[in-house]
């Protein structure tokens, strides 16, 4: 099974519910500079960051 696409994730996730990476940040406890270098590439996820990101567009999606 791949594994999933974080940055497509939250690009979706935000465009779907109309968001800013500033509220997406904030609501899923995850830090806006991580967002954003984890929507650029430029940063690989850890594993305690991508089961956070899962679990928030899971529970609000």
């Amino acid at each position: 099974m791949d594994k999933p696409n974080i940055a497509e994730m939250i690009i979706q996730y935000e465009k779907d519910k109309d968001m800013t990476d500033t509220q997406f940040a904030f609501e899923s406890h995850i830090s806006v500079e991580r967002v954003h270098n984890l929507k650029s590439g430029d940063y690989e996820p850890t594993a305690a960051e991508t089961k956070t990101i899962l679990e928030y567009i899971k529970l609000h999606q």
